[in-house]
């Protein structure tokens, strides 16, 4: 293991520029506010460079960007889009609204538009966030970084539907994690 600070976003050297776009509802997350930001380009940079060669996206033109919006609010507002989007009336952990997917060809054409390819946006409910991780004897920022990762990666196109998909998805997450010197999250003890 390095004695490197994992959440450098220069030590995930990528094939092409991520953008994390971040609004952060200070009244829910001040107290993380500036770690926010650096956390979560290394975070966006690390699934990114973990899952590309998965997607078969292994070389992209050099000027090349995809971006991810984060918003970092309260149980209130992700209630309301959980209740839109999802149809359910009640706060989550997080959610994420895939929006292009990531391949070789769509790269390409939003070159072509000199843009980034919009990967989607993903929003975390703090409470939420705070209630698990205490009841799960986790770190407040180390469950927002696994949740991160997780929102990521229903961007990329996975998901947790089927018992297969979810396993992969779990494993994904925790190699993830590993690298960014975390445990996993799956296997902590309740006491």
């Amino acid at each position: 293991m390095t004695s490197e600070d994992p959440f450098l976003a220069d030590l995930y050297p990528l094939p092409l520029e991520c953008l994390a776009s971040i609004s952060i509802d200070e009244a829910h997350w001040q107290l993380h506010s500036e770690t926010l930001h650096v956390r979560t380009q290394a975070i966006l940079a690390a699934t990114l460079l973990h899952v590309l060669p998965l997607l078969e996206v292994t070389s992209a033109p050099e000027t090349s960007e995809v971006e991810v919006s984060f918003l970092f609010t309260g149980d209130a507002e992700v209630q309301v889009l959980n209740r839109e989007y999802r149809g359910k009336d009640k706060p989550t952990n997080v959610l994420s609204f895939p929006d292009t997917e990531l391949t070789q060809e769509n790269l390409a054409e939003a070159l072509t538009f000199n843009e980034p390819l919009v990967l989607g946006d993903i929003a975390f409910a703090e409470e939420t966030i705070k209630t698990e991780a205490t009841e799960q004897n986790k770190s407040f920022l180390d469950h927002a970084t696994h949740l991160t990762i997780h929102g990521v990666l229903h961007l990329l196109g996975y998901d947790h539907i089927e018992e297969a998909d979810a396993e992969e998805m779990e494993q994904l997450e925790v190699q993830i994690l590993t690298k960014l010197n975390i445990d996993n999250p799956y296997y902590l003890s309740d006491s």
